[in-house]
């Protein structure tokens, strides 16, 4: 996509983290903002932001849980705007450090419906709009837990090998569209992702160590690199250097990493 001036993006959970930042970026270049989010206060705050900037913004308080409040969201937007033009599937959450005979079922069901199922209605309800436009993109936030298998993240790596997996065979079927399909691996980006987890156990030691990862990169480096990535056709966006790194282990030892990871892991007391 050659530039983002007037294009008309849609972002999910754009109430903080990399959704707030991806506002942010796209307002200084001159879109046309349709943001959502589950909780009004932070996308209040956002839209506060934006509109400083000087950019059109519009909010809609949105469940991405719910397949039935997408599909609304989407026919509401397609109403009152005709088009859009950006998909930024961002809307996620993490349920902290927990091994899978610990999980609750219940959480394990919360978040597949929030990191994938999200991902996934919300791209089906945009898909027809999106192909009628001269250039559109989806811009779909997988993890570097989407490369990589983590022990005790198996929901969360569940739901973003998914996205990873959807958004790579969506593409190839969009391959001679007008539509680019993006996939974005984010490393330790400092939002509030863990902080806003679903913590079984609270450990304060972990949560110092766990946060200092997260503070290798800032949300809006994260958001340029995002949509430098989709400037560029760069349909694979990996974000930091420990997304770079671990992406090249996985590749060239994908049976042995696992091992190695977890070892690492023990050393620094995870």
């Amino acid at each position: 996509m050659k530039n983002f001036k007037n294009k008309k993006a849609v972002i999910t959970g754009a109430g903080s983290g990399i959704g707030q930042a991806l506002a942010v970026q796209l307002a200084k270049k001159g879109a046309i903002l349709i943001l959502s989010d589950k909780n009004a206060d932070t996308l209040a705050d956002t839209e506060k932001l934006v509109k400083t900037i000087g950019a059109e913004c519009h909010c809609y308080t949105v469940d991405v849980s719910q397949e039935d409040a997408i599909n609304q969201f989407a026919k509401d937007v397609i109403k009152q705007h005709q088009h859009i033009d950006l998909l930024f599937n961002n809307a996620g959450f993490a349920l902290g450090k927990i091994s899978l005979k610990d999980v609750k079922m219940e959480d394990f069901h919360k978040i597949v419906d929030v990191n994938l199922w999200g991902v996934i209605n919300h791209t089906k309800a945009f898909i027809d709009v999106l192909l009628s436009r001269p250039e559109a993109a989806i811009i779909n936030i997988s993890s570097l837990f989407g490369i990589i298998g983590v022990p005790d993240q198996v929901p969360y790596c569940t739901t973003k090998f998914a996205v990873r997996g959807f958004t790579e065979a969506l593409r190839g079927e969009l391959l001679e569209t007008n539509v680019q399909v993006h996939c974005v691996h984010p490393g330790g980006i400092n939002t509030n992702i863990y902080k806003n987890a679903v913590h079984y156990k609270q450990d304060a030691n972990v949560d110092r160590k766990f946060q200092k990862m997260l503070e290798r990169t800032t949300p809006e480096e994260a958001a340029k690199t995002i949509l430098r990535g989709v400037e560029r056709k760069t349909l694979r966006i990996l974000i930091g250097s420990d997304a770079e790194l671990l992406d090249k282990l996985a590749r060239s030892l994908p049976e042995s990493y696992t091992s190695i990871l977890q070892r690492g892991m023990k050393k620094i007391g995870f």
